[in-house]
């Protein structure tokens, strides 16, 4: 049996990288699988694209080609931390894994605008749009975004047990150390 995907949903700054890279520490043979990079490809190899690449008429299958293959390689879960909201795109997404014998859990996480906010500002976006961290916020309520984490009072250690609980993951102990901290640091800029 292939090992499951792990898909961490949520608008910017929740702590989406912080919990896929705090689970892949604790996860042997765990694979982080960075959606983003493929949107980076996209905008090199598509002459005269620049928009959203999730947007690109080639995400979704690149995307589901790319993760069909990396769950034959990888010995442990993959982990997919990215922001989707669209609920068309999610769900062409999640029934293109179902139909490729892939098993999906998907986490939301979430946590109060102000706080939202203030994690952008601390990451250095002060040029937020509120009305659209508002808009995502609300769209990554509904139904078909469950699992929700409200990630406001937890650390990201806590968000990676209790995804890994959901899941029926087992844990290694926490990373310590001074370095740990540096990852964390460096995660929580690619999260931005």
């Amino acid at each position: 049996m292939r090992p499951p995907i792990v898909w961490i949903n949520g608008p910017f700054s929740v702590g989406k990288t912080q919990a896929a890279h705090a689970l892949h520490e604790r996860l042997p043979g765990s694979f982080v699988f960075e959606p983003g990079e493929m949107g980076q490809a996209l905008r090199k190899l598509t002459p005269r694209f620049s928009g959203d690449p999730q947007e690109h008429p080639m995400w979704i299958p690149l995307m589901l080609d790319a993760l069909q293959y990396a769950s034959r390689e990888a010995d442990g879960p993959l982990i997919v931390p990215v922001s989707i909201s669209d609920t068309a795109r999610h769900r062409r997404l999640m029934s293109g894994l179902k139909d490729r014998g892939l098993s999906v859990h998907h986490f939301t996480l979430t946590a109060p605008l102000g706080v939202v906010l203030e994690r952008l500002r601390r990451d250095g976006q002060t040029q937020v749009h509120v009305g659209m961290v508002e808009d995502r916020l609300r769209e990554l309520r509904g139904e078909q975004f469950r699992t929700h984490i409200d990630t406001a009072q937890l650390s990201t250690q806590q968000v990676a047990e209790l995804i890994a609980a959901e899941v029926g993951l087992t844990l290694a102990p926490p990373p310590q150390g001074a370095l740990h901290w540096l990852r964390g640091a460096l995660a929580r800029r690619r999260d931005g």
